[in-house]
Protein backbone atom coordinates (compact mmCIF):
# COMPACT_ATOMS: atom_id res chain seq x y z
CA UNK A 1 0.00 0.00 0.00
CA UNK A 2 2.81 2.37 0.82
CA UNK A 3 4.34 1.73 -2.58
CA UNK A 4 1.02 2.47 -4.31
CA UNK A 5 0.22 5.65 -2.30
CA UNK A 6 3.62 7.29 -2.72
CA UNK A 7 3.11 8.30 -6.43
CA UNK A 8 -0.39 9.61 -5.68
CA UNK A 9 0.88 11.79 -2.83
CA UNK A 10 3.66 13.18 -4.99
CA UNK A 11 1.19 14.06 -7.74
CA UNK A 12 -1.13 15.82 -5.28
CA UNK A 13 1.72 17.91 -3.95
CA UNK A 14 2.74 19.11 -7.40
CA UNK A 15 -0.82 19.98 -8.57
CA UNK A 16 -1.58 23.76 -8.52
CA UNK A 17 -5.05 25.16 -8.04
CA UNK A 18 -6.49 27.79 -10.41
CA UNK A 19 -5.54 31.36 -9.49
CA UNK A 20 -8.41 33.63 -8.46
CA UNK A 21 -8.71 37.40 -8.15
CA UNK A 22 -10.65 39.24 -5.48
CA UNK A 23 -11.73 42.15 -7.67
CA UNK A 24 -14.81 43.13 -9.63
CA UNK A 25 -12.89 45.36 -12.06
CA UNK A 26 -11.98 44.03 -15.50
CA UNK A 27 -9.91 45.59 -18.26
CA UNK A 28 -11.75 46.09 -21.54
CA UNK A 29 -10.44 47.30 -24.93
CA UNK A 30 -10.09 51.03 -25.51
CA UNK A 31 -12.76 50.76 -28.21
CA UNK A 32 -15.31 50.02 -25.44
CA UNK A 33 -14.61 53.23 -23.52
CA UNK A 34 -17.80 55.08 -22.61
CA UNK A 35 -16.10 58.43 -23.26
CA UNK A 36 -13.90 59.23 -26.25
CA UNK A 37 -11.47 62.17 -25.84
CA UNK A 38 -11.44 64.90 -28.50
CA UNK A 39 -9.24 64.58 -31.62
CA UNK A 40 -5.62 65.24 -30.75
CA UNK A 41 -5.73 63.59 -27.36
CA UNK A 42 -5.11 62.83 -24.66
CA UNK A 43 -4.98 59.22 -25.81
CA UNK A 44 -6.64 56.32 -24.00
CA UNK A 45 -4.09 53.89 -22.55
CA UNK A 46 -6.36 51.55 -20.55
CA UNK A 47 -10.00 51.07 -19.51
CA UNK A 48 -11.02 49.44 -16.22
CA UNK A 49 -14.71 48.54 -16.00
CA UNK A 50 -17.11 47.31 -13.37
CA UNK A 51 -20.66 46.22 -14.14
CA UNK A 52 -23.68 46.66 -11.88
CA UNK A 53 -27.26 45.47 -12.14
CA UNK A 54 -28.37 48.96 -13.14
CA UNK A 55 -25.29 50.41 -14.83
CA UNK A 56 -21.57 50.38 -15.41
CA UNK A 57 -18.60 52.45 -14.23
CA UNK A 58 -15.27 52.95 -15.95
CA UNK A 59 -11.90 54.45 -15.17
CA UNK A 60 -10.49 55.54 -18.53
CA UNK A 61 -6.76 56.07 -18.05
CA UNK A 62 -5.32 58.79 -20.30
CA UNK A 63 -1.79 59.49 -21.46
CA UNK A 64 0.08 61.44 -18.79
CA UNK A 65 2.96 63.88 -19.24
CA UNK A 66 3.42 65.50 -15.84
CA UNK A 67 5.59 65.49 -12.74
CA UNK A 68 2.57 65.12 -10.46
CA UNK A 69 1.98 61.65 -8.98
CA UNK A 70 -1.23 60.08 -10.22
CA UNK A 71 -2.93 59.06 -13.43
CA UNK A 72 -4.85 61.32 -15.79
CA UNK A 73 -8.24 59.73 -16.28
CA UNK A 74 -11.93 60.05 -16.99
CA UNK A 75 -14.07 58.56 -14.22
CA UNK A 76 -17.47 57.93 -15.75
CA UNK A 77 -20.59 56.18 -14.50
CA UNK A 78 -23.55 55.30 -16.69
CA UNK A 79 -26.77 54.32 -14.91
CA UNK A 80 -29.89 52.94 -16.52
CA UNK A 81 -32.15 54.88 -14.16
CA UNK A 82 -33.80 51.90 -12.48
CA UNK A 83 -32.67 50.67 -9.05
CA UNK A 84 -33.40 46.93 -8.74
CA UNK A 85 -33.67 45.16 -5.41
CA UNK A 86 -30.48 43.31 -4.55
CA UNK A 87 -29.25 41.47 -1.46
CA UNK A 88 -25.61 42.13 -2.38
CA UNK A 89 -23.69 45.33 -2.99
CA UNK A 90 -24.23 45.24 -6.75
CA UNK A 91 -26.48 48.26 -7.25
CA UNK A 92 -25.14 51.53 -8.60
CA UNK A 93 -26.14 54.71 -6.77
CA UNK A 94 -25.22 58.24 -7.83
CA UNK A 95 -25.48 60.75 -4.98
CA UNK A 96 -25.96 64.39 -5.80
CA UNK A 97 -22.91 66.58 -6.32
CA UNK A 98 -22.11 68.68 -3.27
CA UNK A 99 -19.19 70.93 -2.48
CA UNK A 100 -17.95 68.61 0.26
CA UNK A 101 -18.11 65.53 -1.94
CA UNK A 102 -16.26 67.23 -4.79
CA UNK A 103 -13.63 68.50 -2.35
CA UNK A 104 -13.04 64.95 -1.09
CA UNK A 105 -12.68 63.69 -4.66
CA UNK A 106 -10.06 66.33 -5.46
CA UNK A 107 -8.13 65.56 -2.27
CA UNK A 108 -8.11 61.88 -3.21
CA UNK A 109 -7.16 62.26 -6.87
CA UNK A 110 -5.00 65.39 -6.56
CA UNK A 111 -3.42 65.10 -3.11
CA UNK A 112 -1.39 68.05 -1.87
CA UNK A 113 -2.58 70.45 -4.60
CA UNK A 114 -4.61 73.51 -3.66
CA UNK A 115 -7.43 73.61 -6.20
CA UNK A 116 -9.36 76.79 -6.93
CA UNK A 117 -12.94 76.31 -8.11
CA UNK A 118 -13.94 78.53 -11.01
CA UNK A 119 -17.04 80.69 -10.64
CA UNK A 120 -17.39 81.12 -14.41
CA UNK A 121 -20.47 79.50 -15.97
CA UNK A 122 -19.38 77.02 -18.65
CA UNK A 123 -21.12 74.33 -20.67
CA UNK A 124 -20.29 71.85 -23.40
CA UNK A 125 -22.58 70.06 -25.84
CA UNK A 126 -24.05 67.98 -23.00
CA UNK A 127 -24.86 70.90 -20.72
CA UNK A 128 -23.23 72.85 -17.87
CA UNK A 129 -20.23 71.56 -15.94
CA UNK A 130 -17.90 72.79 -13.22
CA UNK A 131 -14.13 72.76 -12.89
CA UNK A 132 -11.23 73.72 -10.65
CA UNK A 133 -7.59 74.45 -11.45
CA UNK A 134 -4.40 74.35 -9.45
CA UNK A 135 -0.62 74.11 -9.69
CA UNK A 136 1.40 71.27 -8.23
CA UNK A 137 4.72 71.56 -6.43
CA UNK A 138 6.44 70.36 -9.60
CA UNK A 139 4.96 73.20 -11.66
CA UNK A 140 2.25 71.21 -13.43
CA UNK A 141 -1.11 72.82 -14.16
CA UNK A 142 -3.92 70.51 -13.05
CA UNK A 143 -7.62 70.46 -13.90
CA UNK A 144 -10.47 68.67 -12.16
CA UNK A 145 -13.87 68.88 -13.86
CA UNK A 146 -17.26 67.37 -13.08
CA UNK A 147 -20.55 66.99 -14.91
CA UNK A 148 -23.88 65.21 -14.42
CA UNK A 149 -25.98 64.51 -17.50
CA UNK A 150 -29.62 63.74 -16.77
CA UNK A 151 -33.10 64.87 -17.90
CA UNK A 152 -34.44 68.12 -16.54
CA UNK A 153 -37.91 66.64 -16.09
CA UNK A 154 -39.00 63.99 -13.54
CA UNK A 155 -38.10 60.47 -14.64
CA UNK A 156 -41.67 59.33 -13.95
CA UNK A 157 -42.94 61.20 -17.00
CA UNK A 158 -39.98 60.87 -19.40
CA UNK A 159 -37.23 58.31 -20.08
CA UNK A 160 -34.50 58.47 -17.45
CA UNK A 161 -30.86 57.62 -16.99
CA UNK A 162 -27.83 59.39 -15.59
CA UNK A 163 -24.24 59.87 -16.79
CA UNK A 164 -21.72 61.11 -14.23
CA UNK A 165 -18.35 62.38 -15.50
CA UNK A 166 -15.16 63.34 -13.70
CA UNK A 167 -11.93 64.43 -15.39
CA UNK A 168 -8.54 64.54 -13.68
CA UNK A 169 -5.90 66.09 -15.94
CA UNK A 170 -2.38 67.40 -15.21
CA UNK A 171 0.25 68.48 -17.73
CA UNK A 172 3.72 69.91 -17.43
CA UNK A 173 3.49 72.17 -20.49
CA UNK A 174 -0.24 72.86 -21.10
CA UNK A 175 -2.22 75.92 -20.04
CA UNK A 176 -5.54 75.74 -18.16
CA UNK A 177 -7.36 76.69 -21.38
CA UNK A 178 -5.74 73.80 -23.26
CA UNK A 179 -6.67 71.34 -20.52
CA UNK A 180 -10.22 72.66 -20.53
CA UNK A 181 -10.59 71.78 -24.22
CA UNK A 182 -10.71 68.10 -23.25
CA UNK A 183 -13.84 68.75 -21.25
CA UNK A 184 -15.40 70.61 -24.16
CA UNK A 185 -14.54 68.08 -26.85
CA UNK A 186 -15.22 64.63 -25.37
CA UNK A 187 -17.99 62.38 -26.72
CA UNK A 188 -20.18 59.86 -24.90
CA UNK A 189 -20.12 56.82 -27.17
CA UNK A 190 -22.11 54.29 -25.09
CA UNK A 191 -25.87 53.92 -24.67
CA UNK A 192 -28.57 51.48 -23.61
CA UNK A 193 -30.78 49.91 -26.27
CA UNK A 194 -33.95 50.83 -24.43
CA UNK A 195 -36.64 53.38 -25.06
CA UNK A 196 -36.74 54.09 -21.33
CA UNK A 197 -33.14 55.38 -21.30
CA UNK A 198 -32.46 58.94 -22.42
CA UNK A 199 -30.38 61.14 -20.08
CA UNK A 200 -30.07 63.89 -22.69
CA UNK A 201 -33.70 64.94 -22.76
CA UNK A 202 -35.66 66.05 -25.81
CA UNK A 203 -33.65 67.48 -28.72
CA UNK A 204 -33.78 71.28 -29.12
CA UNK A 205 -36.37 72.73 -31.47
CA UNK A 206 -35.40 74.00 -34.88
CA UNK A 207 -35.20 77.84 -34.98
CA UNK A 208 -38.44 79.32 -36.29
CA UNK A 209 -36.69 81.47 -38.92
CA UNK A 210 -34.91 78.47 -40.51
CA UNK A 211 -36.22 78.00 -44.06
CA UNK A 212 -38.55 81.00 -43.88
CA UNK A 213 -38.84 83.80 -46.42
CA UNK A 214 -37.15 87.13 -45.64
CA UNK A 215 -34.89 85.54 -43.01
CA UNK A 216 -31.40 85.54 -44.55
CA UNK A 217 -28.60 83.54 -42.91
CA UNK A 218 -25.12 84.80 -43.72
CA UNK A 219 -21.80 82.97 -43.76
CA UNK A 220 -19.25 83.71 -41.08
CA UNK A 221 -17.82 87.18 -41.47
CA UNK A 222 -20.63 88.70 -43.56
CA UNK A 223 -23.25 91.26 -42.56
CA UNK A 224 -21.74 91.97 -39.19
CA UNK A 225 -21.05 88.34 -38.27
CA UNK A 226 -17.91 87.89 -36.15
CA UNK A 227 -14.74 87.45 -38.15
CA UNK A 228 -10.97 87.46 -37.72
CA UNK A 229 -9.17 90.36 -39.40
CA UNK A 230 -5.45 90.29 -40.17
CA UNK A 231 -4.04 93.77 -40.32
CA UNK A 232 -1.48 94.60 -43.01
CA UNK A 233 1.48 96.88 -42.73
CA UNK A 234 2.62 98.73 -45.88
CA UNK A 235 6.37 99.05 -46.39
CA UNK A 236 7.60 101.63 -48.88
CA UNK A 237 10.18 100.22 -51.26
CA UNK A 238 12.34 102.55 -53.39
CA UNK A 239 11.88 102.02 -57.08
CA UNK A 240 14.71 101.25 -59.44
CA UNK A 241 15.13 103.32 -62.62
CA UNK A 242 15.32 100.10 -64.63
CA UNK A 243 12.08 98.77 -63.24
CA UNK A 244 9.61 97.90 -65.93
CA UNK A 245 6.65 99.26 -63.98
CA UNK A 246 5.07 99.47 -60.56
CA UNK A 247 4.55 96.28 -58.61
CA UNK A 248 0.92 95.85 -57.55
CA UNK A 249 -0.33 93.22 -55.19
CA UNK A 250 -3.63 91.45 -55.82
CA UNK A 251 -5.54 93.64 -53.36
CA UNK A 252 -4.30 96.97 -54.78
CA UNK A 253 -6.22 98.97 -57.40
CA UNK A 254 -4.03 100.71 -59.99
CA UNK A 255 -4.29 104.49 -59.48
CA UNK A 256 -4.59 106.91 -62.34
CA UNK A 257 -1.38 108.76 -61.37
CA UNK A 258 2.03 107.16 -60.80
CA UNK A 259 2.50 106.16 -57.21
CA UNK A 260 5.13 104.52 -55.09
CA UNK A 261 4.79 100.74 -55.16
CA UNK A 262 4.17 98.90 -51.94
CA UNK A 263 4.50 95.37 -50.69
CA UNK A 264 1.86 93.87 -48.44
CA UNK A 265 3.47 92.24 -45.43
CA UNK A 266 1.17 90.53 -42.92
CA UNK A 267 1.56 91.84 -39.44
CA UNK A 268 1.89 89.27 -36.71
CA UNK A 269 -1.28 89.36 -34.63
CA UNK A 270 -0.84 90.40 -31.07
CA UNK A 271 -0.99 87.69 -28.46
CA UNK A 272 -4.50 87.30 -27.16
CA UNK A 273 -6.35 84.70 -25.12
CA UNK A 274 -8.03 81.87 -26.98
CA UNK A 275 -11.53 82.70 -28.09
CA UNK A 276 -14.62 80.59 -27.58
CA UNK A 277 -13.69 79.51 -24.06
CA UNK A 278 -14.09 81.14 -20.67
CA UNK A 279 -11.21 82.85 -18.99
CA UNK A 280 -9.75 80.42 -16.47
CA UNK A 281 -8.71 82.03 -13.18
CA UNK A 282 -4.96 81.60 -12.54
CA UNK A 283 -4.08 78.89 -10.02
CA UNK A 284 -2.51 79.99 -6.77
CA UNK A 285 1.28 80.23 -6.88
CA UNK A 286 3.37 78.25 -4.43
Amino acid sequence: MAVLLAPLMATACTTRSELGFATLMNEVPATQAIIVPPPGGPAIVAVLQRKYQNGVSQEIALSTASLTPGQNAFHVTLASGSVPQSEIDDVLSLPSMTEDRLQREMEERLPGIEMQTSLVYVQNKYGPFGFATGRSAGGDVCLYAWQRIEPNEPAVLVPGGVISVRLRLCDVAATPEQLLRTMYGFTVSAYYMSGAWNPYGAPPRVPEHLGQIDAPIYPLGMNGAPQTVIRERRIRVPTSPSAAGPVIDKDTVLPSAPAQPSISVPEEPAASPQTGYPVVPPPPSQ
